[in-house]
């Protein structure tokens, strides 16, 4: 039987190109869920309509930065659950 519901964490990474691809951010005032939302701006060279959303949001239980270490991100994580 199952003791705990599954959990989603995201880790945000930096990006290995020099040009920024999208702005996101996070929201960590709601209820033991935060959100983070990637902004991708509409390309609007050549004069063409681009119709393609331009904000996704989603849901975590937590939510790591681009400055977490590998060590916390192991201890909050893998540990509890290779303790087990």
């Amino acid at each position: 039987m199952v003791k705990q519901t599954i959990q989603i964490f995201a880790r945000v990474k930096p990006t290995v190109r020099k040009q920024q691809q999208g702005i996101y951010s996070i929201d960590e005032d709601e209820k033991l869920t935060h959100s983070l939302e990637i902004v991708l701006p509409r390309d609007l060279a050549d004069g063409f309509v681009n119709n393609k959303r331009e904000s996704y949001k989603f849901k975590f239980q937590r939510i790591f930065d681009q400055e977490a270490k590998q060590e916390i991100i192991f201890e909050i994580i893998a540990k509890p659950v290779a303790e087990r």
